[in-house]
């Protein structure tokens, strides 16, 4: 306990760690020093752990994923109208490039001269009769191709953002899309 005149004051428990002494005045060793005294505060290390004998203390068993219904009741069009003009726009570069790989392969195996000389035989050789060749012509097929890669980023693009206010309208008669969303950790 505190006396009016300890150095050392107890702590809030109010009790304090006695001091060891030793015994022998000389240290195992014979040297006749003493001993160093143990540090009250450290404490042993606990024995190994038993195999566990409660329930509490068993391992706990491998977590659950979880899963989160959620439901999309809103797709703003703005939005779904720029990323419907990107991808309508990749597909277009697509079809251009197609049609130029389609049309060199055709022209280097010769199957363009071919279709004319046919159309040339069937028509008979007049002066009226369909000239394929320029019909086929690099220009002209780039142009086509063009123009259908020009009306599919234009008519996906509105359909798209069409698509995105009737969704949002017909999602106060539905309720919306059901997304599950998992976490698998």
């Amino acid at each position: 306990m505190n006396t009016p005149g300890s150095a050392h004051p107890t702590g809030a428990t109010g009790s304090q760690q006695p001091r060891v002494a030793s015994s022998s005045a000389q240290s195992p060793t014979g040297d006749g020093t003493r001993p160093p005294a143990p540090n009250p505060r450290q404490q042993a290390a606990p024995p190994p752990a038993a195999k566990p004998t409660k329930r509490a203390d068993a391992p706990a068993p491998k977590a659950r994923a979880r899963h989160a219904h959620l439901f999309v009741t809103h797709v703003d069009p703005w939005s779904v109208a720029k990323n419907a003009f990107m991808l309508a726009l990749a597909l277009g570069v697509v079809i251009i490039v197609a049609v130029t790989l389609i049309w060199v392969m055709l022209t280097v195996s010769g199957t363009l001269e071919s279709v004319t000389a046919t159309v040339t035989d069937l028509a008979g050789g007049g002066e009226e009769t369909l000239n394929t060749a320029s019909l086929f012509s690099f220009s002209r097929v780039i142009g086509a191709a063009s123009l259908l890669a020009l009306l599919e980023v234009i008519l996906l693009t509105a359909l798209a953002t069409l698509f995105a206010f009737l969704y949002n309208i017909a999602v106060g008669i539905t309720g919306g899309l059901q997304v599950t969303l998992t976490d698998d950790s």
